[in-house]
């Protein structure tokens, strides 16, 4: 398909002490957490014979879904929700234990967990597709966080519709 870019939406597990459940995180770039070549002798996360393993969020959309955030949750939420940019981590396992949250923020600097965004953007990445991940946070990505998701994941999902629909009117 020639389309002129991808946003990929969604919840996330908050890696970062001050993002809180109901926030938004917008991408500055994505990595997989869970990319392990380590008996070839390779890093954590680090893809071989790729120039890249950590890819890089489209600076327009990013641009763009900062200032709708602004704009749209600003005086709407009464300054409960806040929009934060930061890393995105993904893998295939939902993170619920402290020991592993922690690994991914030492190992990775990542903001937020999550299991599909890394993947977009490394597909993105190589078809030479601008890209963006919003993510809206669901937990904090610890022992609390199987009490937390089905409690607060609709929350989530409605903040992150908002923005999606402020990107589109401007789009």
């Amino acid at each position: 398909f020639d389309v002129d870019g991808i946003i990929n939406t969604g919840v996330a597990g908050s890696l970062n002490a001050d993002i809180n459940i109901g926030d938004i995180l917008i991408a500055t770039d994505a990595l997989e957490h869970d990319m392990d070549v380590a008996g070839l002798g390779y890093g954590p996360s680090i893809i071989p014979d790729m120039d890249m393993s950590i890819f890089k969020a489209d600076e327009r959309l990013k641009d763009m879904a900062i200032s709708v955030a602004e704009k749209a949750f600003s005086s709407a939420t009464g300054g409960e929700l806040k929009t934060f940019t930061g890393r995105v981590v993904s893998g295939d396992q939902f993170i619920s234990s402290k020991e592993k949250k922690k690994w991914l923020i030492d190992t990775f600097g990542g903001s937020c967990c999550e299991m599909e965004g890394a993947a977009i953007a490394h597909v993105a990445s190589l078809n030479g597709v601008p890209f963006l991940i919003i993510r809206a946070i669901s937990d904090k990505a610890d022992d609390s966080a199987e009490m937390d998701y089905p409690t607060f994941v609709a929350k989530a999902i409605d903040n992150s519709i908002k923005l999606m629909t402020g990107i589109i009117d401007i789009y």
